[in-house]
This record gives C-alpha cells, structure tokens and sequence, in this order.
C-alpha cells in the first residue's frame, strides 16, 4: 500500500486532523502518514496566516465549508460547492455529503414521506415553525425574514442564534427538536449557484415542510414539490405570502409533507458523491508527486504567490504580533507623510 505523507493547515479550531472524511477515505486506497514535511498539504479558509504558503514544494488541495471559491493559483486541487469544471482539479462536496455527520439525516430524508398520508392528523396538529441557527454570519435577508414571519406566527429558535425559548445554550438535538414543528426555517447563509448545506437535508429529515433560501439552482436536485421555495421571491412579502398559502391549506400541506426530498434522477446522489470524492482523492495520490502538480509553480504563478506572501508577512507583523494601536496609529501616521513628500 502506498504511504502518502499529508498535513492540514489553515483549518478551524475542532477540525480533527486524523479523523475526518478525508482521512477516512484515503485510507481506503493508502497508509496515511502525518508529517511536518508533507508531501501533499490540505488547506482551508480558517486562518489569516496563510499557513499553507509556507509549503512551496507540496501538492496543495484546498477545502471549504464556505461559499468559497478555490484560487487555482495557490491549490493545485480544490473541494467546494462550487459548481464548477476544471479538468480534474476540482471537487463539488458540499457539506451535507459528510458521512459522519450528516448521513444519518439522509436517510431519514429519503424515507421521511412514507407514512404520512396514515398519520395527516398528527402532522397537521404541530406547532408552526423551528429554527436552530448557531451564528450571525449570515446575508442580512435571514434576520429580515424571521422578524417578519414573527409577526405572522411563532417561529421557536433553538440554536443559539436568536434563541427565545430559554436554551441560550441551544438544544441538544437538532432533528429532535424540529419534528415538533410543521415548518422549518431553512436559509442558507448566502446565496450562490451550488452552495446548499445540511439545512434543507435536516429540515425533511425532521418530516417538516422546509421554508428554504439560498442556491437559486437547489430545485435541480430537490424536489420543488416537497419544500417552500423563496430563492426567486422578490421581496419580504412576497416570501411570506407563500408560507401563508401552504400554512392555511392543510391539504396542499399534506400534499407537500407526501412527496419525495428528492428528484427521481438524483435519488442516488448521496451514493454517487462518495463515489465521486473517492475518484478525485485516488486520482491525486496514486501517480508520483510530480504528477500530481498543476498550479504554475514558475515565473508568473511565482510572482503571483511572492505577492500574498508579501501580504501575509505585513498581517502576521503587525497584527498577530499584537502591536500596540498606538505604534499602529503613529506608523500610518509617518506612511501618509511620506506618500506627501513624494507627491510634493
């Protein structure tokens, strides 16, 4: 078995290093070593210091779990939710297709129209609508909206995000506490073409109705016949008025809660993904390193990466070495004099 001498940078805090989707299926194919001379370095987007830089001579794959572009000037290999193609450098995976930790919301997904039309009563008789959010980071049009639909009903937030149920904390389990409700609050973070994360897989997993914003394209996939869809709503109102249409019509409802989270031709898209990211990953590490390459590593890619480390270098100065604000002030201060002398 191959030995392939890898390390990640540039993650966030509680990213676990040797066990994680990566790890787990590379090891289907090679041994895995960890090194602090690695052959090939993973990068994220979780840290200023540009630490991947540092690794000139490694093949690099960046990794998000944000609406993200890869810079192919830097990666030689890049895993998003961009849909994107570029020969075999690039990997659409969004989040969601993480088996340890969304796989069993699949499956629940996949089966959660099944008993319903048995049981219309009980899901009828539900509270309106769940909403966990962690975080406030988020296109301001998620707060507008959830402000607005109070006004029509009570929406319970569980996350920690906007909690007013009394869990500052947050609930304990996501699924558990969205079966209670009819709807769920489903907005993505942003909106892009190909970024759609857990929130819709988890809101159908739940056996609710998801109230979904976000990737304009979600409905190629998913099936527009089992979800609100506010993505091409023009404005606030408008996106209420369409909760309001299904909310007060427990057949159309019901109708809903019936059908299918997935597209007919997509029903084995969770398969196929883990498919697809063992292809891309085997592709990178089973030829010989220099193989492998494929960002410009000369002359024009050089310069073009001598310049953000030039960047990087500044930040790192000045920034992470905590410079007193006031040596900051005084530096800039000098900056904006000189810049006038050599205008005079």
């Amino acid at each position: 078995m191959k030995i392939v001498k890898i390390k990640f940078v540039d993650f966030w805090e509680h990213w676990n290093q040797e066990d994680n989707f990566i790890v787990n299926t590379l090891k289907k194919f090679f041994k895995v070593e960890f090194s602090e001379n690695p052959d090939y370095v993973f990068y994220s987007n979780f840290s200023k210091r540009l630490d991947h830089m540092k690794y000139k001579n490694a093949v690099k794959i960046f990794y998000t779990q944000e609406n993200l572009c890869p810079d192919f000037n830097f990666a030689d290999y890049g895993i998003g939710f961009e849909e994107l193609t570029y020969g075999d450098r690039y990997l659409q995976f969004p989040i969601c297709y993480i088996d340890e930790r969304y796989g069993n919301a699949w499956r629940k997904m996949k089966t959660k129209h099944m008993d319903v039309q048995g049981n219309a009563e009980k899901y009828i008789n539900r509270e309106f609508c769940g909403m966990v959010v962690s975080n406030k980071d988020a296109d301001p049009i998620r707060d507008e909206f959830f402000e607005k639909l109070l006004q029509y009903q009570f929406v319970s937030s569980g996350g920690k995000y906007r909690n007013n149920i009394g869990q500052p904390n947050g609930i304990p389990d996501k699924l558990e506490f969205m079966r209670k409700y009819r709807f769920s609050f489903c907005f993505e973070n942003s909106s892009h073409p190909g970024y759609y994360t857990e929130k819709l897989i988890e809101g159908f997993a739940a056996k609710t109705v998801p109230i979904y914003w976000g990737d304009p394209h979600i409905e190629e996939i998913f099936n527009p016949n089992a979800f609100i869809n506010l993505s091409d709503c023009e404005s606030i109102d408008e996106m209420i008025e369409k909760v309001k249409a299904v909310d007060l019509d427990n057949e159309k409802y019901i109708s809903m809660l019936s059908e299918p989270a997935l597209n007919e031709e997509y029903s084995n898209i969770w398969e196929n993904k883990q498919c697809e990211l063992e292809k891309f990953l085997v592709n990178i590490f089973s030829v010989e390193k220099e193989q492998a390459y494929r960002r410009n590593r000369v002359f024009w890619g050089e310069r073009y990466c001598e310049l953000y480390e030039k960047m990087r270098d500044f930040y790192v100065f000045f920034f992470q070495n905590k410079l007193e604000v006031t040596a900051v002030k005084k530096l800039k201060k000098a900056k904006n004099k000189f810049v006038r002398v050599l205008a005079k």
